[in-house]
């Protein structure tokens, strides 16, 4: 809220530069305002470092101070929240100065605060945003426990000064003597012209001579404000940048260069994650050593700094375990990252993230195909524990998946008969056959697709890797018993209608490896994480899950072939059993291997292989 600052001994506003320059010529200002002013210019050189950035994420613009770096700022005319709005918005909340369309609030068990002077209040006895931004900070609000966001909607000075004392909650309780004696008088001064209007400027305690001075620094700071707004160009500011700006003009009133003799800038912070209870990764760039890096990070974050991913050069990261005895195995790291890195395609097999317990880094000579902000999404990966309601969900959707592949076949045997007259070639079986794969197999592409943001190898549509995977090749045998069931019934001997039914196997097979070993094995080992390429040998949550519902379809996709009777010696106890237990083996085999390769397609040519073999041998007896 803005109210007229004008008065007989105020000075004339200073036309302010355009938008692009004002960054530029910040401290110029400053310092020309003070002579004109009649004090001494501010002591600028050498400069004072430039703390505060805008970032953009895939959540918005946000205005940040990376001695804060758990606090983000959002500034947007639009931001107007009810009381149940703003509970709605999670915990670590503050709403500063007209965000919130509700009376003064401190929520300590929800997090949520509502820095207000307008509503539900009696505004005479009231204090400012500043001013309660300022005692929330020495009251020991805990803006280094987790992630905070503050929402502002206008940035007049008030605002300003408040988002100025949330990011400067480090140093605020620390100030020298002589910086208190300039930020106080203006914080009171700033509240007690915004709350009540400059009528009551002389009643807010402060000396006549600190008065005028303070009232001298105020009248500087808001003369950029006040002339935009008289020249009609207000409304199509960067209220983030034009933030930026004044908060860095505020830097320059408070603090000397002094202040930051020990103070050391990572070059840029990519982000952070949460990967354990106090405990965060950050991905930066720098052109420093991991080590130097480290030391500059922990001033920022303290015993909360778990993993540094540090890009010295491009697509070439470092990771670096920053606290020694703290239960992080990077080695989780690495296999996450591995099989989420298109650069990890084994050629050669040691082009991949590796390293000891304490420090590795990216593949090389290559580098990383990955994001700053993927790499950070892989390491929350890997060190979040899924919580048994996520694991019911899994199961649950993935279920349901497998109920509605079910329910395509019989789509596609229904369908079948509604297709245009099919040539001799093509039977009845083939065609109901082929019609399922392509149906399958183009759903799970675009689910695929969607799901992996077009990053397909994300569920092994990529090149195979490694060797080892070899060992379960013999399996290909146990993998065509479940293919009993939706090979073709009315195959013939003759060579082009094999060959035509044979390419449907493979349709079939194709789709098959696409969903389960694709989708459904891929979404499961993405939470819970599986064997790495050349890694011990295990049975995964991811094989498990994945191979209990292929057998499951395996036996319903069956059904008709296990009822056959016992005309070629089996009953239907037995046809079931086979199937089951061969579908299951198979799905284990199948599903370790695309663990081991990272990629479906030696699934696919086990299956498609293994599927012919058992038409063949069947086509061999029948005959």
């Amino acid at each position: 809220m803005t109210h007229d600052r004008s008065s007989p001994g105020a000075r004339a506003p200073i036309r302010p530069p355009e938008p692009s320059d004002w960054a530029a010529d910040a401290r110029q200002r400053v310092a020309a305002a003070g002579v004109e002013a009649g004090s001494a210019a501010p002591d600028l050189e050498p400069l004072l470092p430039e703390r505060y950035e805008i970032r953009e994420t895939d959540e918005g613009r946000f205005l940040c101070c990376d001695e804060a770096p758990r606090l983000r700022v959002s500034i947007d005319r639009e931001h107007s929240f009810s009381e149940a709005e703003a509970r709605e918005l999670g915990g670590r909340v503050i709403l500063l100065d007209g965000a919130g369309r509700f009376g003064p609030l401190l929520d300590n068990s929800a997090k949520l605060y509502n820095l207000d002077h307008h509503e539900g209040c009696q505004r005479l006895f009231t204090l400012a945003s500043c001013e309660q931004a300022l005692l929330l900070v020495h009251s020991g609000l805990g803006l280094a426990e987790g992630d905070w966001i503050a929402y502002a909607n206008e940035p007049d000075l008030d605002t300003v000064f408040a988002i100025w004392c949330l990011l400067n909650y480090a140093r605020l309780t620390r100030l020298s003597v002589e910086a208190r004696d300039i930020l106080f008088p203006l914080l009171r001064l700033e509240g007690a012209i915004d709350a009540n209007g400059t009528e009551f400027a002389e009643l807010c305690g402060l000396p006549s001579q600190v008065l005028q001075d303070s009232k001298r620094q105020l009248d500087r700071l808001h003369a950029i404000e006040e002339s935009m707004r008289s020249r009609g160009i207000w409304q199509k500011v960067d209220l983030l940048q034009y933030t930026l700006d004044i908060l860095r003009e505020i830097d320059a009133v408070v603090y000397k260069s002094a202040d930051f003799s020990d103070y050391r800038r990572v070059e840029e912070v990519y982000g952070h994650v949460e990967i354990g209870d106090r405990c965060v990764a950050v991905a930066c760039r720098d052109r420093a050593g991991i080590y130097e890096v480290e030391r500059n990070l922990k001033k920022r974050w303290g015993d909360q700094l778990g993993v540094v991913a540090l890009e010295r050069e491009p697509h070439h990261y470092t990771l670096r375990r920053s606290a020694p005895l703290a239960a992080i195995d990077l080695q989780q790291a690495y296999d996450k990252l591995n099989l989420l890195d298109a650069a990890v395609d084994g050629r050669p097999p040691g082009k991949r993230w590796g390293g000891s317990d304490n420090i590795g880094g990216s593949p090389r000579p290559s580098g990383t195909r990955l994001a700053a902000r993927e790499v950070l999404a892989a390491l929350e990966l890997a060190y979040r524990k899924p919580s048994a309601w996520r694991s019911l969900r899994h199961v649950v959707l993935l279920g349901t998946a497998t109920a509605a592949l079910l329910a395509l076949g019989l789509i596609a045997r229904l369908a079948t008969p509604l297709l245009p007259p099919l040539p001799e070639i093509v039977t009845p079986g083939t065609a109901r056959l082929a019609v399922f794969a392509l149906i399958a197999g183009a759903a799970c592409v675009l689910a695929a697709r969607s799901l992996s943001e077009r990053r397909l190898w994300l569920f092994g549509v990529r090149r195979p890797t490694g060797r080892d995977w070899l060992r379960l090749a013999p399996l290909a045998l146990a993998g065509a018993i479940p293919a009993a069931g939706w090979i073709p019934d009315d195959l013939v001997l003759e060579p082009r209608a094999l060959a035509v039914a044979l390419l449907a196997i493979a349709l079939g097979a194709a789709a098959l490896e696409l969903f389960f070993r694709g989708l459904t094995h891929g979404v499961v080992m993405l939470e819970f994480g599986a064997q790495s390429v050349s890694g011990p040998w295990f049975v995964s949550r991811a094989s498990a899950v994945s191979s209990v519902l292929y057998a499951a379809f395996a036996v319903v996709a069956s059904l008709t072939w296990i009822r056959a009777g016992a005309a070629d010696g089996f009953g239907s106890l037995e046809r079931l059993l086979l199937v089951a237990g061969g579908a299951l083996l198979a799905g284990v085999g199948l599903a370790m291997i695309r663990e081991r390769s990272l990629s479906i397609w030696p699934g696919f040519v086990i299956q498609t292989s293994g599927a012919s073999l058992f038409a063949a041998l069947w086509l061999w007896r029948a005959a």
